[in-house]
């Protein structure tokens, strides 16, 4: 089958996969000497701290990545592809997707709200989706529904996932590809992105994909436990009053900020989940969890909680 797209195939999910365990073991490598550093120089241990939160989250994402491309990569159904989109990558695709042309009329477009299914729309229109198609389709978790694009004549085949939410279900069969409700969806008037880890964590107002607002809030949050220290029970205590006590940081330069932005129409959030729990007690804003590293560039930040991603069937 020609791919118009001319993604790497299984092969490269390999290749990545090995390079990730790679980048897992330097990684796993530096957090042991820091950990040495920390039992050395007491002079700088908030500083060394922080590298080591940063280097267990990045250890926390690259496992996460491994686990995926291995599910992807195992036996059964398999993916052409499954990359992330920017949204400048984003809209070189819809580009594309909307130069294509049927003169049969074998392209089918299909929007899936979260939780819905494509076995219901299926179902219910009679659209000629085969059933390793369909298998692919269903296994791609998303909170914020699917667009896909499925050409009967295998020219084209791809799910995407957009960052913000598919308002509803649809489908469509036609000569063209019906773009119109993904590129409606992508569009925001004000978002607050929300990137959260123990010790330091970005809150940011966003409008028109640019941050008009942020704010980085840092605090000291404990290490791991070392064998001679604090009991266990005790360390863990101190570590969730630290915890505590940024949640309690963040909360308050949240509260002025949403003060003055009252109109968020979402959340983004991504990090540590009970943390981020934590934070946004309270509020009842349409949230969105996505994976995201360590704060580091604000114009990352940004970039990692409005992307995209998608998937060659």
């Amino acid at each position: 089958m020609f791919d118009l797209f001319k993604k790497e195939e299984i092969n490269s999910l390999k290749s990545r996969i090995a390079e990730l365990e790679e980048e897992n073991r330097k990684l796993a490598s530096q957090l042991g000497k820091k950990d040495e550093k920390t039992r050395k120089t007491v002079a700088t241990k908030q500083e060394v701290d922080r590298e080591l939160n940063e280097a267990i989250q990045k250890i926390s994402s690259l496992e996460k990545d491994i686990q995926k491309l291995k599910e992807e990569t195992s036996t059964g159904l398999k993916y052409r592809f499954s990359e992330s989109l920017t949204r400048h990558k984003l809209e070189e695709v819809l580009f594309m997707l909307g130069s294509l042309q049927s003169k049969t009329g074998t392209l089918i477009t299909i929007y899936l709200a979260k939780d819905e299914t494509l076995t219901n729309i299926v179902q219910d229109t009679g659209l000629q989706i085969d059933n390793q198609s369909a298998s692919l389709i269903e296994k791609i978790e998303t909170s914020t529904g699917k667009a896909i694009f499925y050409d009967i004549d295998g020219l084209i085949r791809a799910v995407i996932i957009p960052f913000l939410p598919v308002s509803h279900s649809e489908y469509a069969a036609g000569k063209q590809f019906n773009l119109e409700p993904l590129k409606k969806s992508l569009e925001f008037d004000k978002i607050l992105v929300l990137n959260a880890h123990a010790g330091e964590t970005f809150a940011g107002i966003v409008e028109a994909d640019t941050i008009v607002e942020h704010d980085v809030i840092r605090s000291s949050v404990m290490g791991k436990h070392k064998q001679g220290g604090w009991s266990q029970k005790r360390f863990q205590s101190l570590v969730e009053e630290d915890v505590r006590h940024h949640a309690d940081k963040v909360k308050a330069a949240l509260s002025g900020m949403i003060e003055k932005h009252k109109d968020i129409q979402y959340i983004i959030a991504g990090g540590e989940g009970k943390l981020i729990k934590m934070i946004l007690e309270g509020y009842d804003y349409p949230l969105i969890i996505k994976s995201m590293d360590a704060v580091g560039n604000i114009e990352k930040v940004l970039q990692e909680a409005t992307k995209a991603r998608w998937y060659g069937i």
